[in-house]
């Protein structure tokens, strides 16, 4: 199973999302909505089993935070392919990303990503490049899910939340 982990976007901002997307081609579901933190590749159930506590220890040590995400925009790069709304990386999310690649480089089965981290909720896959907007869309981040991601015979992926954990620590 294909796994990752991630904040969901929920409440006001996930209608936010949905509104913003509206009409556009490809447009991510609500249920799909999330702020990617380490995308983990092929899992087998003893893998993610392994992973699972250090994860826990990790949410019990961060506390909630909020993200304010200030751009709407093609991403990754500005011919796109993808609208998403952006942010800059800031302490909280920066030092949870931090800790949760040094847990995966610790735990057997598992690599920290290389990839410069780019905090992103994607949006749409619109097909053409659209005009960035500014604005201030925030996302409360106090939760981090494991997600298994699914997208079997050329359909669009589906996220599903195998274990959630919640940021409890101060």
């Amino acid at each position: 199973m294909r796994c990752f982990l991630g904040i969901p976007v929920s409440g006001p901002l996930a209608h936010e999302c949905v509104a913003l997307s509206l009409g556009l081609p490809q447009a991510s579901p609500r249920r799909n909505l999330h702020l990617t933190l380490a995308f983990l590749g092929e899992c087998s159930p003893g893998s993610v089993e392994r992973l699972v506590p250090g994860v826990s220890g990790l949410a019990a040590r961060h506390a909630p935070f909020t993200i304010a995400l200030t751009a709407c925009e093609p991403f990754p790069e500005p011919e796109g392919p993808y609208l998403a709304l952006t942010q800059t990386t800031q302490t909280a999310l920066a030092s949870l990303h931090d800790d949760i690649q040094q847990l995966l480089s610790a735990v057997d089965g598992f690599t920290a990503e290389e990839r410069r981290f780019r905090p992103h909720v994607t949006l749409a896959k619109p097909g053409e490049p659209l005009q960035r907007r500014t604005g201030q869309w925030i996302l409360d981040a106090d939760q981090l899910w494991l997600y298994e991601s699914d997208s079997r015979h050329g359909r669009p992926p589906s996220y599903h939340p195998l274990q959630r954990f919640a940021l409890t620590g101060g």
